[in-house]
């Protein structure tokens, strides 16, 4: 089977959690299939440039000349690969794609990668759609507008990380401290995580030393410095790697005791058997995840929107106290972590479960004028950002 996976980058780092999904699901299924992807936008994405399956970076934008561009392109890339399958990692590449006549025969799928759910009740729209939270989910099966056997969950999207070798380490953490880590963009999203981790430390520091290694590019300056200022009264050590370094920041991860994460950033973590905490918008501090809660925070993909239970953060101060004097008790947490990472975000069934997706799509009769029907006011709102 031919697969082209399509993505779109219009401005920014293009260097978050839907360009690493590409890159492991374009090398999983490159075992089975033969695979290239496009990236289109302005910025060609750190993540991706080095992937073996990247056939080419289109710059363009948004208006109808753009499409032109990318349909004259298409027309000679088809001419020796023909794809089976256009999968496309977001709505702008879906919006191009379904504006190219060039496709209009290929079936198209499309990942919704996280993130809350759509404000209205209608969303985008393709022959199948791959989404990776059971929140997401369950607003598509609540919409009248799908068939729900169009809709596919796969939240298996990260690869077993291995530690950096020592000879690269050039950080260390100190041996005698407890040591937290953070990767996250830094000084727009996910402040929320950072300032619930500042409250946890702050309430370790108590009873044990810790330090926390913050490691992230910054999207915004004066709102990252408004968060250092807030660290800075915290009477524990705060470490910022913002560098060019910080666009792989799960290469750090080999300095952590613990590690507070979002989305892929947890699961990153849980490959290597890390302990680790996701945050909870009813919650000061991040919540300690274990085999008997890592359902109810993968509904809502370990984000901001994860709710705790009574007595979540009581037990993971307790629990963290514990795995800190308890070297038995921490190797179990590692073994535990470990295991729902095989189950739930490990790639070694990505093939497979994408496979579910491809044949299904193959299988429905392509009708791209009911696509653009159901698409058109999106369609519209695209062409007219490059008016």
């Amino acid at each position: 089977m031919k697969l082209l996976f399509f993505i779109s980058s219009e401005g920014g780092k293009a260097a978050g959690g839907h360009f690493n999904s590409l890159h492991q699901v374009s090398q999983e299924m490159a075992k089975t299939c033969e695979v290239k992807i496009i990236m289109l936008g302005k910025v060609l994405s750190p993540v991706l440039k080095d992937n073996p399956h990247l056939e080419e970076h289109i710059v363009l934008g948004h208006s109808l000349s753009d499409i032109f561009k990318l349909n004259s392109r298409l027309k000679q890339l088809f001419q020796s690969f023909k794809p089976d399958i256009i999968h496309c990692f977001d709505t702008n590449s879906l919006n191009r794609c379904l504006l190219s006549s060039v496709t209009s025969g290929i079936p198209l799928v499309m990942n919704k990668c996280g993130g809350r759910n759509p404000l209205k009740d209608n969303y985008q729209h393709a022959d199948a759609t791959v989404l990776f939270s059971k929140e997401n989910q369950q607003w598509y099966y609540d919409s009248k507008y799908y068939d729900d056997n169009s809709i596919f969950l796969i939240p298996n999207r990260v690869r077993e990380l291995t530690i950096l070798p020592e000879n690269l380490q050039k950080e260390k953490a100190h041996p005698e401290k407890t040591t937290f880590v953070r990767v996250s963009r830094l000084g727009g999203a996910y402040e929320m995580t950072l300032l619930q981790t500042f409250n946890l430390l702050e309430k370790l520091s108590k009873n044990i030393q810790v330090e926390l290694f913050v490691i992230g590019r910054i999207t915004n300056e004066e709102r990252f410095q408004k968060l250092m200022a807030n660290g800075e009264k915290k009477n524990f050590d705060i470490s910022y790697i913002t560098d060019e370094r910080a666009a792989k920041g799960s290469d750090f991860l080999y300095l952590a005791d613990f590690v507070i994460g979002t989305g892929r950033s947890f699961m990153e973590a849980t490959s290597l058997g890390i302990p680790s905490l996701t945050p909870a918008q009813n919650a000061e501090i991040p919540i300690l995840v274990n085999a008997t809660n890592v359902e109810q925070f993968l509904a809502t993909n370990f984000s901001e929107r994860n709710i705790a239970e009574d007595g979540d953060e009581k037990k993971t101060l307790a629990t963290i106290l514990k795995l800190v004097t308890d070297e038995s008790m921490y190797a179990k947490q590692q073994k535990e972590t470990k295991v729902f990472f095989e189950e739930y975000f490990g790639t070694s069934k990505i093939n497979q479960k994408y496979m579910e997706v491809y044949d299904f799509a193959l299988e429905t009769p392509v009708k791209r004028i009911n696509l653009l029907r159901q698409n058109y006011l999106y369609l519209i709102k695209f062409i007219l950002k490059g008016v």
